[in-house]
């Protein structure tokens, strides 16, 4: 490196003119990045730190991963409200298969429950409240084509207090879709529309 560094030195120099001195000069004494990296991650692995942070990291992925960030802004259902979800919408652009054939136009309304059959419910709760785990328990009892959905808790231990496979909504993106606020939430379909239902887990099992 050092000679690669002193030929372009020599190099760019060729044609340079004397200008005079303008300042102290030093000899060049920064020590190669590589070697101090190296020696740093030499001296963190004798010492234990290195295996510290990378089970730190470990940890913290995991713990992600089983118990995501809580959906912001929902609150638990005081009163029973229900209302209707309309899934219609509007195609930006026109849509073909792969034979070119227009399956939808630019500016076409279209509700997805017309074209693709559903008949799932689905059960928004916080995981870690154990009334609402007790009522998705009684809800799903002998039912098949569910879906759980968590807004809080531990995916894992949700999942193994209902026997049942959980998902989690990420950011809060079908909360926002869906527009409801207080949970635990039923959702099912009603027609060309979907039925959202705030249910109060005390007022009864509805």
């Amino acid at each position: 490196m050092r000679c690669a560094l002193t030929l372009l030195i020599l190099s760019a120099s060729a044609g340079a003119k004397d200008l005079g001195t303008w300042g102290n000069v030093f000899e060049p004494a920064e020590q190669d990045m590589l070697v101090f990296i190296q020696d740093r991650l030499k001296g963190m692995e004798q010492s234990g730190e290195l295996e510290r942070l990378k089970n730190e990291a470990t940890e913290r992925v995991k713990k992600h991963a089983v118990r995501p960030k809580p959906v912001d802004g929902l609150t638990r259902a005081l009163k029973y409200r229900a209302f209707t979800f309309d899934p219609t919408f509007t195609v930006q652009e026109t849509i073909t298969d792969m034979q070119g054939n227009i399956i939808a136009r630019k500016g076409d309304q279209v509700n997805p429950l017309d074209k693709v059959p559903f008949s799932q419910v689905l059960y928004f709760i916080d995981g870690d409240d154990k009334e609402q785990i007790a009522w998705a328990k009684q809800q799903i009892a002998g039912q098949t084509n569910i879906k759980v959905i968590l807004v809080n808790g531990n995916i894992k231990e949700t999942s193994d207090a209902l026997d049942e496979r959980i998902f989690f909504d990420q950011s809060g993106v079908l909360t926002r879709k869906f527009g409801f606020e207080h949970i635990p939430v039923r959702i099912s379909r009603d027609g060309r529309a979907l039925k959202v239902e705030e249910i109060p887990v005390r007022e009864g099992k509805r």
